[in-house]
């Protein structure tokens, strides 16, 4: 088939093509994919005695198509004789001449479609066979059947929060669906007076990152710190950090933390002697929570 396509712009209602064709109705035209309306088609004739009767023309729109409107203009010619040769009447050069031209153009449009077939098919043929595709294309059916079935379970998204919030099988339901994801962070607290300036990430695979501070501790003594989360054992990482100093002990002082329950580390301050006698320090836990 022959084509040519356009872009519109809000300006240009002229457009060109240079293929030949018989009459008007050979040529359709389409915007966006869909039957144009409001044109008209000026063919340039080739003469009365022309084997093809017009060689190209122009599709001229009542109204400029808009901007980014895509325009078609192709050539289809259906596979019909265009002349009724009559016993013992004498043939006219001309009228056998367009009919025997009339029937080439139409193989060549078919011989284009079969190209364009031909090439298709040999693309698939290079990948996989038919039947592998068929194959392909049901399981990937299957896999959005079965994604619609679960965007649909899911209900209202602005009710979602809610009901996963309160509902345990909702909550089940939405660590089924998220298997495999990449791991993120479902709730979380920012350090504040009113928490003793602790915080925490809860992760959605369980895991938990937490700490806080800066707490005073005194020379040679023990300090328990309660969790904000509980942990699932006491295999969880403890880091300690002296947060503030000064010349008087901060050479001198040593800290230590070590977990003693699933809900308390103790930390621990050593000094050479009295004269340092206290400093501030942070802490970190992470692990697996309860």
């Amino acid at each position: 088939m022959q084509k040519i396509s356009f872009m519109g712009n809000g300006r240009i209602s002229e457009f060109y093509f240079n293929f030949p064709y018989f009459e008007h109705s050979n040529i359709i035209v389409t915007v966006d994919n869909a039957p144009a309306h409001g044109y008209n088609i000026i063919g340039n004739a080739g003469g009365p005695n022309a084997d093809v009767p017009f060689n190209g023309g122009k599709v001229v729109f009542d109204t400029p198509p808009r901007q980014m409107e895509y325009i078609t203009i192709a050539r289809q010619l259906p596979l019909i004789r265009i002349a009724d040769y009559q016993p013992m009447a004498r043939i006219e050069p001309v009228m056998l001449n367009q009919d025997l031209n009339y029937l080439m153009e139409v193989l060549k449009d078919k011989q284009d479609d079969l190209d364009t077939l031909r090439t298709q098919y040999a693309e698939i043929a290079d990948h996989d066979s038919a039947a592998a595709i068929l194959a392909r294309i049901s399981a990937i059916h299957d896999e959005i059947v079965d994604i619609d079935a679960k965007i649909a379970a899911l209900g209202d998204i602005s009710t979602l929060r809610t009901d996963v919030s309160t509902n345990s099988e909702n909550i089940t339901a939405v660590n089924v669906r998220t298997m495999g994801m990449t791991d993120y962070v479902i709730e979380s607290q920012f350090p504040t007076a009113e928490n003793n300036y602790t915080w925490f990430r809860k992760y959605k695979s369980g895991w938990v990152e937490m700490g806080g501070g800066p707490i005073d501790i005194s020379y040679q003594t023990n300090t328990n710190i309660t969790l904000p989360i509980t942990m699932a054992n006491t295999n969880y990482i403890v880091m300690i950090s002296q947060y503030s100093v000064s010349s008087n002990y901060a050479e001198a002082t040593l800290l230590g933390a070590t977990p003693i329950s699933t809900t308390q580390i103790r930390v621990t301050s050593r000094a050479s002697s009295t004269a340092y006698d206290n400093t501030k320090f942070c802490w970190i836990v992470k692990g697996k929570q309860a």
